[in-house]
């Protein structure tokens, strides 16, 4: 679609006879400055940041890789959220077909977010601009900076363009993936320099290729590290990741290394208060600094839910409709008596699905932190933020019930799983990474009867924190029925406020049994745990999911989510 959109562009501009000539474009621009402003100057608006992270917001419907995102926005209202929120750039896609974007999307970015209380953003067209009239054109909406492409741009063009958009005012984004390109883009000029941490040709996203092109610079002895921005002598180049991101985690990482903005899109159009998201993403280091102190163990666990299990899942339909509604792990049932359960064959179709709408090819490590001087408490706190990270894109878990371990291992590596679930009577030290191959995930039966009373909170609660062990990377807590052989699938609610006693005593919990379209509103509200897990609840029948319900599912406890944390 790359080639095919750019040959495209030349296209348009050289056969349709109503086009405006470049000439009606400058004028038309000086008309908009005139009215609305002159344009920003991009490395500028980034370095003015320093020492927070810049943020591109990033307004697209629809893409090639994940198909329709949210078509129904509007560019102007969703902008001017992401201005007021702290975005110092509103990318907008003006590509209409793969994209679904338009030129007055960018009009309407330019104008809302004009004459507001806060900073104006600058305006970025994002498209496959490959000549000069695409960017007097973008310049004659409202665009303040255009991407350039590498890949699709010879060097000397590259080269040629850049300097045409400065001397109409523009510095632009120049955007690389491989080693190569870096060169082609330093060479032709390029200042601001953009990231795709996603290949282009295979759509497979890592994260790790800003952290390359980092340390490229580095090594020519570039000056571009952002906490320098601040300073009087600004350093001569601007890094920015373009994808992949969705999280204060992310963006930290990039910081670390020195990258001055980040851009973020999906993420944040499909939130339900953009934002509230964009405040978790704490693009100021000292946020940063107060939302990890307040995590460690010992204080109750306040952040809220942050992930999404839908469990029970046979097919790769199923498994998509869940990614896409925003679920963050995707479960897979091997055991035995289970209506639910999937053959090896089964599951690698269900991964290579998930792995596909994931952008990657192979397994998710999750990096464990050192917990040598940790208590199991502390080290499951920590654990649990890695595995948060780390489901910033779906992962898969396999659910094993009473199995032997080297099954487990047997099917972890035949079926791709990037970690399991034990729901039997294994123990928490079975749930170790040597045990299983990959992280686990423990659950913990909450014995309970059929019309959903159990035993004393109290008594359950310091039960279940003696007990654990730091040998898992989170604890699942479910409905057991008193009197059943075996737990989980049972339909049933256990007391939830056993679970908001062990969060109020410092560890993360995700919660499952009985949850369903109409009361995970209320679980995530009231209780706020870590995560939620449904399965039977978003059903036709075992087996086959319900597309409606898993959507309202999924989303009704985002949106839940970013109401419970007002007021934290």
């Amino acid at each position: 679609y790359v080639s095919e959109n750019s040959k495209n562009n030349n296209k348009n501009v050289q056969a349709d006879p109503t086009t405006p000539t470049e000439s009606d474009l400058q004028a038309k621009t000086k008309e908009f400055h005139a009215s609305h402003g002159p344009i920003l100057n991009l490395q500028s608006v980034i370095q003015s940041q320093s020492p927070a992270m810049a943020l591109a917001g990033e307004f697209k419907r629809a893409s090639p890789s994940k198909g329709d995102i949210a078509t129904n926005l509007n560019a102007g209202e969703q902008a001017a959220k992401y201005a007021s929120s702290g975005a110092s750039t509103i990318s907008v896609l003006t590509e209409t077909r793969w994209f679904k974007g338009s030129l007055d999307d960018l009009t309407e970015a330019r104008i809302q977010t004009t004459g507001q209380s806060y900073n104006r953003p600058a305006i970025l067209r994002k498209d496959f601009v490959i000549n000069k009239y695409q960017i007097i054109e973008a310049a004659s909406c409202g665009a303040d900076t255009i991407l350039l492409i590498v890949a699709v741009t010879p060097a000397d063009l590259l080269k040629e363009l850049i300097d045409y958009a400065r001397s109409i005012g523009m510095e632009p984004l120049v955007e690389v993936h491989a080693g190569i390109e870096l060169d082609v883009a330093l060479g032709a000029g390029a200042k601001v320099i953009g990231v795709n941490n996603r290949n282009l040709h295979t759509f497979q996203m890592d994260l790790s290729t800003t952290d390359v092109a980092a340390e490229e610079l580095k090594k020519r002895e570039l000056s571009f590290n952002h906490d320098l921005a601040g300073e009087s002598e600004k350093p001569e180049y601007s890094l920015c990741s373009l994808s992949g991101m969705s999280s204060a985690h992310d963006v930290d990482r990039y910081r670390q290394v020195g990258v001055g903005m980040c851009l973020i899109g999906e993420s944040l159009m499909r939130a339900a208060d953009p934002s509230a998201a964009i405040q978790a993403l704490c693009l100021h280091p000292d946020d940063y600094a107060s939302q990890t102190a307040q995590s460690v163990a010992g204080s109750a666990y306040t952040a809220g839910t942050k992930l999404v299990k839908v469990c029970g899942i046979t097919n790769p339909d199923d498994a998509l409709v869940a990614c896409r509604s925003g679920a963050s792990l995707i479960g897979v049932i091997f055991a035995e008596k289970s209506k639910r359960k999937v053959s090896p064959e089964q599951a690698s179709d269900v991964v290579n699905a998930v792995r596909g709408f994931g952008e990657r090819s192979n397994r998710e490590t999750i990096p464990l932190p050192n917990i040598d001087r940790m208590s199991s408490t502390q080290a499951l706190v920590a654990k649990s933020r890695a595995l948060e990270m780390a489901a910033r894109r779906p992962l898969v878990v396999g659910v094993f019930q009473n199995q032997e371990p080297e099954f487990i291992r047997e099917m972890v590596e035949k079926c791709g799983l990037d970690l399991v679930q034990l729901h039997g009577k294994e123990g928490m030290k079975a749930a170790s990474v040597e045990n299983c191959g990959v992280p686990a995930i423990r659950v913990v039966d909450i014995e309970t009867g059929k019309d959903g009373n159990g035993g004393a909170p109290t008594d359950i609660t310091k039960a279940l924190l003696d007990s654990v062990t730091s040998d898992p990377i989170a604890i699942l807590l479910d409905t057991s029925i008193k009197g059943s052989k075996e737990g989980g699938g049972t339909g049933v609610t256990f007391d939830w406020g056993i679970a908001e006693d062990v969060q109020n005593s410092g560890l993360p919990v995700i919660i499952a049994g009985g949850l369903k379209p109409d009361n995970v509103d209320d679980a995530v509200t009231k209780i706020r745990p870590w995560g939620i897990d449904v399965s039977s609840g978003v059903e036709e029948k075992p087996g086959k999911k319900n597309v409606d319900k898993v959507q309202t599912f999924v989303q009704s406890a985002k949106r839940a989510a970013v109401e419970a944390q007002k007021g934290f």
